[in-house]
């Protein structure tokens, strides 16, 4: 090139640059800002947008009467590991490895999540400034600041032990941006407090923001007294105690417990605390002109059974596990600007957590991920905009272990595996229409319908599993997949038995 081209050249940059970036800009600044708050194992059902009349969620109320309700949302992971963890990568159990609830422990190191892509780095690449604040529970190293996030605020259960993170009240020890630090007051109060300290950072750069409550997860104990007081009195009203199933509890812990009526109302107690968060954080983000162009989502990890069926706790309450309505169904909100989702809508198609992770990412990138490369995931955003679908999926899934399960919303299949891969599995059927729910199977429907649930459900997972992380192969995985750590135990020490046994024959 000659010494005028090169000349040219430059003069060019000089010229083009600043235009350049100032359509980067204005393309910043028409992505939103996007704050997910998740809130850990609440049911659907505990909720006022969902038709339970006796608690008091006036905010979440809002949300969801001026926003957008999902009426069909589901877990794909009715476990907090797993269901974290394909929020963050938009995978299934079966695809990303995470089966099981991880400790923190050396026992339970497998490096999970490697080689995998989260969602913060995603939004990262789109030019968002990104925040972890409270649980992140997908992998075993809390303490770590993790891949994508400019702000790391989890808990450092190294100093007292895995417990502390869920204390609601009192002393939390907490990793902030890797460095150990310690907080007393409310948990919950703490962590939007932070959250607005987040989105006043002087940076122009749009924010997402994934806000994790531990509320309302056990101990259901601790939580304000001031709202305590008002579920006491009418806990009975919303479960009470006497039911039961066919399925047998897994430990003495997951049945009723003798005090339930004041479990219970912790636990609503600890939703209105939420409650009461989530309206703090819709007040700074008016009081800073910023509604305008913020999108306020509300989830759930999975969902929880709080003497339903006899039973306390999610999926692993029952041996083998259980995919029950008030175990799965999760409560998901939208709520932001007009010109991203028609306001006042309640949307009756099934979706899922997994939906989420694409929608987020539809968004941040100006609606070029229309559908995931990478997992079952579809943006949420022609259902947002008020779009009349006639071609969205029928049929939603969710796995446990060697378990899965489909449901169109009347039937459900839970579709358990043997070891032995040329077994035939064992299929339990329900109906949901039945008044007696899924306190009883079923006998199957008829065979069309039958047959196409079942083809529904081999398809879907002939897509979404990797033979090294197959449910249907857990026996063969890292700890604590295969099953909980005293059944593994147990195992352990009966291989040992009949070791010895051997030798003594010999």
């Amino acid at each position: 090139m000659s010494l005028m081209k090169r000349i040219l050249a430059s003069l060019l940059m000089v010229f083009l640059a600043p235009t350049a970036l100032r359509a980067q800009t204005a393309e910043l600044a028409d992505r939103p800002n996007i704050i997910v708050i998740m809130a850990d194992d609440h049911g659907q059902w505990a909720m006022g947008a969902y038709g339970l009349k006796y608690i008091q969620t006036p905010n979440l109320d809002w949300l969801a009467e001026t926003g957008v309700l999902f009426k069909n949302a589901m877990s794909v992971a009715p476990v907090c590991s797993p269901a974290r963890a394909s929020f963050y990568t938009g995978k299934m159990p079966s695809q990303h490895g995470v089966h099981d609830f991880l400790g923190e422990g050396k026992e339970f190191d497998a490096n999970w999540l490697s080689g995998e892509k989260l969602l913060s780095e995603w939004l990262q690449d789109s030019g968002y400034r990104t925040a972890l604040l409270g649980k992140w529970h997908a992998t075993i190293d809390s303490a770590i600041v993790q891949r994508g996030f400019d702000r790391w605020l989890s808990y450092d259960v190294s100093r007292t032990g895995w417990q502390n993170q869920y204390q609601h009240q009192g002393t939390v020890y907490f990793s902030d941006d890797g460095k150990p630090m310690a907080q007393t007051g409310v948990q919950a109060r703490f962590l939007t407090e932070q959250a607005i300290q987040f989105i006043d950072r002087p940076d122009k750069r749009p924010f997402y923001i994934s806000l994790n409550f531990v509320e309302p997860h056990f101990p259901f104990a601790g939580l304000p007294e001031r709202l305590v007081s008002k579920y006491r009195p009418i806990a009975q009203k919303v479960v009470r105690a006497g039911d039961s199933s066919d399925l047998p509890v897994r430990l003495s812990g997951n049945l009723v417990p003798a005090d339930h009526e004041e479990q219970l109302a912790q636990y609503l107690a600890a939703v209105s605390l939420i409650d009461d968060q989530v309206g703090r954080l819709m007040d700074a983000l008016q009081g800073r002109d910023a509604l305008k162009n913020t999108i306020v989502i509300y989830v759930s990890d999975h969902g929880l059974l709080v003497g339903q069926y006899g039973l306390y706790g999610k999926t692993n309450a029952s041996a083998p596990a259980n995919f029950y309505e008030e175990t799965i169904r999760i409560p998901l909100i939208f709520n932001g600007p007009a010109r991203f989702m028609r306001p006042r809508q309640t949307r009756h198609e099934m979706v899922s957590l997994i939906d989420l992770h694409t929608t987020i990412r539809d968004f941040a990138s100006g609606g070029k991920q229309a559908r995931s490369d990478y997992g079952p995931g579809r943006s949420l955003t022609p259902l947002l905009q008020g779009k009349r679908q006639t071609n969205w999926r029928r049929y939603n899934y969710a796995e446990r272990g060697n378990l899965r399960m489909v449901t169109n919303g009347h039937w459900k299949l839970v579709r358990q595996y043997p070891q032995n891969q040329r077994a035939i599995p064992t299929d339990t059927w329900y109906d949901l229409a039945s008044p007696m729910r899924e306190r009883h199977s079923t006998v199957p429907p008829r065979p069309a319908l039958r047959d196409r649930l079942i083809g529904a459900l081999d398809q879907f997972f002939k897509k979404y599993e990797t033979p090294e992380h197959s449910g249907r192969r857990i026996w063969d995985q890292p700890y604590p997949n295969a099953r909980v750590k005293s059944e593994m135990q147990q195992d352990k020490k009966k291989a040992a038995s009949e070791t010895s046994d051997k030798e003594i024959t010999k």
